[in-house]
């Protein structure tokens, strides 16, 4: 399955939504806005969140953390 991002232009924080090959929107990227280091919520299209990544702070590169909240059931 192939999906794809698109970003929201005006919006207070990262937010995306991911298409699946056929248009649908498949999942919601919610960033949190006025945040220190990016606070990304992978969620589903009910507002599920999936996943929550966060970026570690005084690392030598970029680093992130991802926590999973759900399992995800989508193929």
């Amino acid at each position: 399955m192939r999906y794809v991002m698109k970003q929201k232009w005006l919006s207070w924080g990262d937010d995306f939504h991911i298409q699946d090959s056929d248009g649908n929107n498949a999942y919601f990227v919610d960033g949190r806005a006025l945040s220190i280091g990016d606070k990304l919520s992978f969620q589903d299209m009910d507002g599920d969140e999936l996943a929550f990544i966060s970026q570690k702070l005084l690392s030598w590169g970029p680093s992130y953390q991802i926590a999973s909240v759900a399992i995800c059931t989508r193929p």
